[in-house]
């Protein structure tokens, strides 16, 4: 029995690297298409680290919407009465005293730190004392008060620097889950060319193990015809059961592979077989560094995000520096009012005949040591330093990434040329090594190896495929970009 392998090359390698969706299924559960395009979409659908970004957004939000509230309107009531008794202490004092009130305040704090309340307050008095010219006795008065910082807290940079840098800093949080979401799609894209690949090697490793049975099947007969000693029995049989451990092998490998992809997918079904659609692509693609560069540079989302934390803490220094100078600030009001022994007749009077209050002054209060200040300083002043090298550090990384992935593009790319020729190369050994077996001009020994050679030989193909697919995965990544096909 003689066996060549003349026409192996073509259709089987075709098999192996256009079709690894003809292989054999490894379990008798259901089998689900996948293509890139979906594995990609379900990720960033479904990932929970992209998901926990997402929610970084929101509680940056939150952090906005809290700095906005310094300059919201803030109203504030108050209702209570009171009753004593007491022991006059002069003639005709009272004995008795009632008093009630009912106060609403309205304060709002302007962007330039300006302050304005406006209070509208209303007393009951009841005694029964002599000598009170209204008894009971209602006020009712309306003041207007305003205060002006002269040193901390003068003007809209300071008053709104912690609103600008929490809005700082939820942009750099939307920035972080667009880079989130880059890396999650290059990750994603990386499990399923190692699927493709995990797929591609069963085919590899079966072909490996038929050509060991063929050759213990041809050996077989030829012990049979008297042309080779028993012995030579036991080298392809050990052969064989060798290949089946690397059928078993292969087989364990598409399942991690597998298992890999479905965590990046938050999968909820873990029983479903993924069977990839896709292929990577063998196209050559020109890279152009300084381009590369630049976009990385220019529009990646981390970038953009840590160049937004800058400068939330270059904000919140500012802020940090006004603190310590001193509180010195122009207070002053104006109010009318108006009293009688009813209550709407005192709200009329404050109109038509008010009793007139102002007031004009200026505060002043510094602490001694200032520590807390300084302290807040010198911790800002910190901050601005590490979100500064933070960043430079990224741009260094972004600048070896780029430089790494572009040469790991041109090398996939001669490894694509160099592993077709080294597959060429085996499969021609194997015919001939196949030949001369036949012929009896060459040992089991011999055309084992050239069988590992040629397996190995394709083995390496499928990997360097895969390898230039990552490639561009990566070329993907660095540039802060979200693609959904192989294709450039």
């Amino acid at each position: 029995m003689h066996y060549r392998l003349p026409l192996l090359p073509f259709y089987l390698v075709i098999l192996l690297l256009c079709c690894p969706n003809s292989v054999f299924a490894l379990t008798d559960t259901e089998t689900l298409p996948m293509s890139l395009k979906n594995a990609v979409e379900l990720a960033l659908a479904s990932n929970l680290g992209l998901q926990l970004q997402k929610d970084e957004v929101e509680a940056a939000k939150g952090a906005a919407l809290s700095a906005r509230g310094k300059f919201d309107i803030y109203l504030e009531t108050e209702l209570g009465a009171k009753s004593q008794q007491l022991t006059p202490i002069i003639s005709g004092g009272a004995e008795q005293e009632d008093t009630g009130s009912w106060n609403i305040e309205a304060a709002k704090t302007f962007t330039t730190g300006t302050a304005l309340t406006l209070e509208w307050n209303n007393n009951r008095y009841d005694s029964d004392s002599a000598g009170l010219l209204f008894n009971p006795s209602h006020t009712s008065a309306v003041t207007l008060g305003v205060s002006q910082p002269l040193l901390k807290g003068f003007g809209n940079k300071v008053q709104t620097a912690e609103l600008q840098a929490a809005q700082k800093q939820l942009e750099a949080s939307s920035f972080q889950v667009d880079s989130e979401a880059a890396n999650l799609a290059a990750d994603v894209k990386g499990a399923y060319w190692n699927l493709v690949f995990a797929w591609q090697d069963i085919e590899v490793q079966k072909l490996s193990l038929e050509l060991a049975q063929k050759l213990l099947e041809e050996t077989e007969a030829k012990i049979n015809a008297g042309k080779l000693a028993p012995v030579e029995i036991y080298q392809p049989q050990s052969e064989v059961a060798r290949r089946e451990e690397q059928l078993i092998s292969a087989e364990r490998a598409i399942g991690s592979a597998e298992d890999y992809l479905k965590l990046l997918l938050n999968s909820k079904d873990w029983l479903t077989t993924y069977q990839p659609t896709d292929q990577p692509t063998y196209e050559e693609i020109e890279v152009n560094p300084s381009t590369i560069l630049e976009n990385a540079l220019q529009n990646r989302p981390d970038v953009k995000a840590s160049n937004l934390i800058t400068e939330a803490a270059q904000i919140e220094l500012i802020k940090a520096e006004d603190d310590i100078r001193p509180n010195l600030s122009l207070v002053g009001g104006v109010g009318i009012g108006g009293t009688d022994e009813d209550y709407d007749q005192s709200v009329s009077n404050s109109l038509s005949d008010p009793d007139n209050v102002w007031q004009v002054g200026v505060t002043f209060s510094v602490p001694l040591a200032n520590s807390a200040a300084k302290g807040y300083r010198q911790r800002a002043r910190a901050n601005v330093n590490k979100a500064r090298t933070s960043g430079e550090q990224l741009r260094q990384q972004v600048r070896r990434s780029v430089r790494t992935t572009i040469r790991d593009v041109k090398l996939a790319l001669k490894a694509l040329e160099a592993t077709r020729k080294t597959s060429l190369a085996t499969q021609k050994r194997l015919e001939a090594e196949q030949a001369k077996f036949a012929s009896g001009r060459s040992t089991t020994l011999d055309v084992l190896a050239a069988q590992e050679a040629y397996s190995k030989a394709l083995s390496q193909q499928n990997l360097t495929n895969i390898t230039y697919a990552n490639t561009l995965a990566e070329l993907d990544r660095i540039q802060g970009l979200v693609t959904f096909t192989s294709a450039r």
